[in-house]
């Protein structure tokens, strides 16, 4: 089968010796010398590519990945023409988690949305019922651009992060402890209050 370099620029096939296109003077140094049977497979990857939802990467012997129409790798610049692109399978297992746990580990409630508000009467009501210091509704906690915020609700017992009243929203980090309704004083925490850590990670 006839082999030739496929010009970039005006699509001219030229001989596999040539440095420059017949037709436009296109550089060619770089061209990758291919045939109608190449040009083929890689004609059907494409659609393949374009009816499939899954995200498609070449993934250079360096092991950076790059994209799947990418003639050369993006970090060591090596030539990944010859490369078929393959569905990445990493692409979005790792999602960030959002967890309230109870200081004794036997209660633990993950956020599945974006906003949520915490109190008797809301989220986790099954096991602030028991509390009287937290309110009906208590605090909320949000999601802005991958980062969790909480606000006090409550105009009686407030809201405490890391043994701290809060006034506005506070950002939240991995490890803060929350107190919905009372404060540590000397280590000792106030029964009827509840209080959580909070564990912010990868695939928990």
């Amino acid at each position: 089968m006839e082999k030739y370099k496929l010009c970039p620029s005006c699509k001219k096939k030229n001989p596999p010796t040539l440095f420059e296109c017949i037709n436009c003077e296109t550089d060619l140094t770089g061209v990758k010398i291919t045939d109608e049977e190449a040009e083929k497979m890689l004609a059907e990857t494409a659609v393949s590519q374009a009816e499939s939802p899954k995200n498609m990467v070449r993934v250079c012997e360096c092991g950076a990945k790059n994209a799947p129409n990418a003639r050369k790798c993006r970090s060591c610049n090596e030539d990944i023409s010859d490369i078929p692109p393959t569905v990445d399978t990493e692409e979005g297992t790792e999602t960030t988690t959002f967890v309230l746990s109870s200081l004794d580990g036997r209660y633990a409630f993950k956020v599945t949305t974006d906003e949520v508000t915490l109190g008797r009467e809301s989220a986790m009501r099954e096991y602030l019922s028991a509390k009287s210091y937290v309110s009906r509704l208590h605090a909320s906690v949000t999601k802005v651009h991958d980062e969790w915020f909480i606000e006090n609700l409550s105009n009686t017992n407030f809201t405490y992060v890391n043994n701290k009243r809060i006034t506005e929203k506070t950002k939240l980090q991995d490890g803060d402890e929350i107190g919905l309704g009372g404060t540590s004083l000397n280590g000792k925490r106030q029964e009827q209050a509840a209080y959580f850590l909070v564990r912010i990670g990868k695939c928990m």
